[in-house]
């Protein structure tokens, strides 16, 4: 498994919604959800950041 943005290998990784995975060295550069665990892109709000610090998935799951 390699870091999607720097492409180390052997580390920690955090899966991304749409498909591949980061490390902990690169994982400031995204939203995580602390329900699901899951990394989105900052910017995503269709996915990611739903405005109460949980993705749009588990906002709506309350």
């Amino acid at each position: 498994m390699k870091c999607k943005n720097c492409g180390k290998e052997g580390h920690h990784f955090h899966q991304l919604y749409n498909a591949g995975y980061v490390c902990d060295d690169c994982i400031g550069k995204y939203f995580i959800c602390p329900v699901c665990g899951i990394l989105y892109d900052m910017d995503d709000y269709e996915h990611g950041d739903s405005g109460i610090g949980k993705c749009v998935s588990c906002a709506k799951n309350e």
